[in-house]
């Protein structure tokens, strides 16, 4: 188990060590943006289904925010089971540049971005809506390592989980919703 926090830990150094400097402030900007992006995707599907009230849209606002509750959920469960200690907590070569305070395991900002982004793959939307939010999740999950906030597995952990929440909600619709309440 110790190769792999070497290995971890090895990884974040590269990054760290090779980012660009005057790229920081975008990271710490796109890093910021992650929950003020889903509030206003949240916002804006709210409106579309107040708006058009079609059942699709209904659905699939419905199977975000099951989305977003679970994998919050998750990630708050685990950060206060495993409490892994931050990379910049142990290691003084590693700057603090995010401001982080909670326990590094799982990444909230990467398991938000990339439940967005596999949210909306799944939602079978076609691929040019899509790739600007995959692009925005990868650049979330980068600026959280290049700034010191996690390892690589938290991130890796995040994506994964992400992944498989979202597909477990891939087909829940308005009528399940309905029979299950019942």
């Amino acid at each position: 188990m110790s190769k792999l926090f070497e290995i971890d830990i090895l990884i974040l150094r590269l990054i760290r060590n090779h980012r660009i400097e005057l790229f920081d402030a975008g990271l710490i900007f796109f890093s910021k943006s992650t929950y003020l992006i889903a509030a206003g995707i949240i916002l804006y599907l709210g409106f579309l289904v107040f708006w058009y009230k079609k059942e699709s849209i209904k659905n699939f606002f419905l199977r975000l925010i099951c989305m977003l509750f679970t994998v919050t959920l998750i990630a708050i469960l685990l950060k206060y089971t495993v409490l892994r200690t931050r990379p910049f907590d142990l290691y003084p070569d590693i700057i603090n540049l995010s401001g982080a305070n909670s326990p590094s395991f799982p990444s909230g900002h990467t398991i938000i971005a990339f439940t967005l982004a596999f949210g909306l793959l799944f939602s079978y939307l076609k691929w040019y809506y899509c790739l600007s939010i995959v692009v925005w999740a990868v650049i979330v999950a980068y600026s959280r390592l290049a700034l010191g906030a996690h390892y690589p597995s938290d991130v890796m952990i995040s994506i994964i989980i992400a992944f498989f929440t979202a597909l477990a909600f891939r087909n829940f619709t308005l009528c399940k919703w309905r029979l299950i309440a019942k």
